[in-house]
């Protein structure tokens, strides 16, 4: 890993300018330095690196943890390169299939249901493993869906989990749906 980096203006203003108050360390400079003695486990490859290879954190407004550390993706940056890699392949899929990248007016989540807000648009959402379309999911349901791993087994365990108390009765119908009855 290489001992310098690159700093965008941007970047640099969120310690010397719009986060000063916040920022643990008072330049990028000082982040970096101290960043790449750090690790953290890829929740995608799972291999420990350093904190250098992980991208900040650019969902929300603020860059910066409650203790002013730069908040970072939860996956490396080779593995964020590789997601990106299969959403273009699974964008020009679509694109063959005639299906549209942008949700058609009135389409709701496929999760949820729910129709988009400014606050919780739709995404296009697509399996990871076969970079195929699989429907619109509002940001909400597409993050979830990802924070608990992407994978039916994880979604599974989620709800195994909150299935202890209620006891509710899971059923599958016949075009594959699940469902739910009250436990007997």
């Amino acid at each position: 890993m290489s001992a310098s980096h690159t700093f965008t203006e941007n970047e640099r203003n969120h310690y010397t300018a719009r986060f000063t108050e916040k920022a643990k360390f008072t330049s990028p400079e000082a982040e970096f330095e101290w960043a790449n003695t750090q690790t953290k486990c890829c929740t995608k490859c799972f291999h420990d690196k350093p904190l250098t290879l992980f991208s900040g954190n650019t969902s929300g407004s603020d860059p910066f943890d409650r203790e002013g550390y730069r908040l970072r993706r939860p996956e490396c940056i080779d593995c964020t390169k590789k997601v990106a890699e299969g959403q273009n392949i699974a964008k020009k899929i679509a694109k063959e299939q005639n299906i549209p990248y942008r949700a058609p007016e009135g389409t709701t989540c496929a999760v949820c249901h729910k129709l988009p807000t400014v606050r919780n648009g739709l995404v296009f959402d697509h399996c990871h493993d076969t970079n195929t379309f699989r429907g619109y999911l509002c940001n909400s349901c597409n993050r979830s869906i990802g924070v608990l791993g992407d994978t039916v087994e994880s979604l599974l365990a989620a709800i195994n989990y909150l299935n202890k108390d209620k006891k509710i009765r899971i059923v599958q119908t016949a075009d594959g749906e699940l469902g739910t009855v009250p436990a007997t």
